[in-house]
């Protein structure tokens, strides 16, 4: 049954055990699942009135009086909505813990500073939430967004919260900028042949087979060809180390493709090939059956230019492909795991400026001297990387260096350095420019990291920091006099590096010896280090799709709501809502209660919006003649269904008349002739 239903509805099968528990919880409160109803209305209204409702009220009530960031960005639904979507972070005293919510998802009619702002100062009017309260907003960088004249930010801070800090835009995408300014002086060589290899294959199961039992011919593990995204540029690399182990594989099925001409010349290359990886006679055969059976498709145009353009340059440039592949997947992993770590769900803030400044230095150390990356970040920042008197050796990957040592006067290896000393240089500009390393805010944030405690540099930046939060110290309290004793305070935990840094100052703030400097922690503590809110739109395709397109964005926000309450205690649906005894264990009566009420609810905003469209029909002098679209298509259907067949008996009633006409001809000759 549990089978039927995941196949009857295209569940994914990792659904199975959580359904199969969903129905022994279920189950254990037989009188209550006997009456249990749930329409696809009903399932909607009660999401949205009820559970996203009880969870969205919540979290209003604690941003009234907690400290919160926002992680804010603008996407476009499959149904081509555009949604504005919020993120907050903020310190939960209940839980003692830091959370992230879904604060809500508003749909905007047009993506502009000044509409965006409109939308977020009536949403924050209307569920009374507090500006003052607003730490900080993580945004990308965008003009909208962080224009410095008038930019969303921009228009926040001067109108409405003047003590917003500024902790720049998202440090993600700009090394993801960072990795596609590397990646312009290779032309877009081998994005390109990504892309072909996975567009050659991705309609192409029979040709997708015969790669995965080559691969098994030359015993290397096969996978998929991945699809590069453009504007995550770092995907570059995760698709550089696939098509790297698959080259060998790759160059055996395109060798196919070849003309008769280049396979006599590249013949060898290919033997070669068969003997480094132990390829069989038996094999060696099986394989040019396939060649010949893939020749045998008919291909259009452009599958005929495509498959001629991989063959180049997977064969007749391979010497190319193998030198920009090493210095992508030698230079690419640094930039990679400075996103991989910012973009979890981990309290990492204190982490931010030491991070940036990391990557920057492991960059600069592939190409610069090491005698000048010694210095202040200021400094750092001011260095010509262009300076030929700056650049060190080179760093191109192994492979690569091979290569240039085995033919250092190669046009192929010249023409390389050349662009590889361009990419190294524009890279380093661009992290120059946007990386935010002279940032005082993201300094002082630094000294909230417990592992420098106890150093007189912690002292001062906590003051700093302090001093940048002003608003969140209360008046008659010495902060000064407590960041001094904490420093100092030998009654501490101990903290290594790589701990919880929430759990630790939870414990401090639960001693109530540092009133004044736990509510700075706890602002800062609530600050995105990461593009949080990117990972709900991924839900956003799966929630609001072309078949759904009429789903009101309220039931998306619903849906986003519950979700991330769910993530941010830890639990899943079942874990949530599961009582140990059925009959006495506790409830939440406010859930409850909100999910009865929300039918009516959902029936008065009905009412309202019925209301509101007769108003607007009134006052332009229009009127509706169908309820819905649905009905105005039953209509239409109906009315030319009729109006064929009264076609349809015009003519058979006609032809009827004819005939009949024609026997009554026939019958007065006879009579004539008679």
């Amino acid at each position: 049954m549990v089978l039927a239903v995941i196949a009857e509805h295209s569940l994914p099968l990792t659904i199975a055990p959580v359904l199969v528990e969903l129905s022994q919880c279920l189950a254990a409160d037989k009188a209550a699942l006997s009456q249990i109803k749930l329409s696809r209305t009903a399932a909607s209204y009660k999401m949205v009135y009820g559970m996203g409702h009880t969870f969205a009220e919540r979290t209003f009530s604690n941003l009234r009086q907690y400290t919160f960031s926002l992680n804010v960005d603008e996407s476009t639904s499959s149904s081509n909505k555009k949604v504005l979507s919020m993120l907050v972070s903020y310190f939960n005293k209940e839980l003692n813990d830091v959370v992230v919510e879904h604060l809500g998802s508003l749909e905007v009619a047009k993506v502009s500073s000044a509409s965006l702002e409109r939308v977020m100062c009536d949403f924050f009017q209307k569920k009374n939430i507090p500006w003052s309260n607003l730490i900080s907003i993580m945004l990308d960088s965008c003009n909208v967004m962080r224009g410095s004249k008038s930019g969303l930010e921009t228009r926040i801070r001067e109108r409405h919260c003047s003590t917003l800090l500024d902790v720049d835009g998202d440090s993600c995408h700009h090394i993801h900028n960072s990795a596609k300014r590397f990646a312009e002086p290779f032309e877009n060589y081998l994005e390109q042949l990504f892309a072909d290899i996975h567009t050659d294959h991705q309609w192409a199961p029979d040709q997708l087979g015969y790669l995965k039992e080559i691969a098994e011919f030359l015993d290397i593990p096969a996978t998929n060809p991945q699809r590069f995204v453009s504007h995550r540029w770092l995907s570059a690399y995760d698709v550089g180390i696939n098509t790297k182990r698959m080259l060998p594989v790759f160059r055996v099925l395109y060798f196919g493709f070849m003309g008769k001409q280049d396979q006599e010349l590249y013949n060898e290359i290919l033997q070669d090939l068969y003997r480094d990886h132990g390829v069989s006679e038996k094999a060696q055969r099986r394989v040019e059956f396939i060649h010949q059976d893939l020749c045998k498709k008919g291909m259009t145009d452009l599958g005929k230019k495509r498959k001629a353009r991989i063959v180049k340059k997977i064969w007749v440039e391979n010497q190319k492909v193998n030198l920009i592949l090493t210095v992508y997947l030698g230079v690419l992993p640094i930039l990679k795991e400075y996103v991989m770590v910012f973009q979890g769900s981990k309290t990492l803030v204190h982490k931010l400026h030491d991070k940036q400044l990391e990557v920057f230095i492991n960059f600069l150390a592939c190409f610069i001297k090491p005698e000048h990356l010694k210095m202040s970040p200021k400094k750092l920042l001011e260095l010509d990387l262009a300076n030929n008197t700056l650049h060190s050796q080179i760093y191109v990957g192994k492979v690569a260096e091979d290569l240039i040592a085995a033919h250092p006067k190669h046009p192929i290896i010249m023409d390389f350095i050349g662009k590889v000393t361009k990419a190294y240089t524009a890279c380093g500009k661009y992290m120059q420019n946007k990386l935010p390393l002279k940032s005082k805010t993201l300094q002082a944030l630094s000294s909230i990291d417990p592992v420098v405690r106890g150093h007189s540099q912690a002292v001062t930046q906590l003051k700093e920091l302090a001093r940048i939060m002003k608003h969140l110290v209360p008046l008659e309290s010495d902060i000064t006099q407590e960041i001094i004793r904490y420093n100092v305070d030998p009654n501490l935990a101990k903290y290594e590096d790589g701990d919880d840094i929430v759990k630790l100052w939870a414990h401090v703030m639960s001693l109530g010896k540092y009133p004044a400097l736990s509510q700075v922690i706890r602002g800062a503590l609530s600050i995105f280090h990461g593009p949080l809110v990117e990972s709900s739109f991924s839900l956003m395709g799966d929630v609001i799709d072309a078949k759904r397109s009429s789903m009101k964005i309220s039931t998306f926000d619903a849906v986003q709501t519950v979700k991330y309450v769910l993530r941010s205690r830890g639990k899943t649906g079942i874990g949530m809502f599961k009582r140990d005894d059925i009959k006495l264990g506790p409830v939440d009566k406010t859930l409850c209660q909100n999910i009865r009420v929300a039918g009516r609810r959902d029936k008065t905003d009905r009412e309202k919006r019925m209301e509101a469209k007769q108003k607007r029909q009134v006052e332009y002098g229009c009127s509706a003649t169908c309820e819905s679209a649905e009905k105005a298509k039953t209509t239409a259907l109906a009315e030319e269904r009729q109006t064929r067949l009264k076609h349809v008996d015009k003519k058979i009633t006609a032809a009827r008349r004819k005939a009949l006409d024609t026997l009554q001809e026939v019958a007065r000759k006879k009579r004539k002739l008679e």
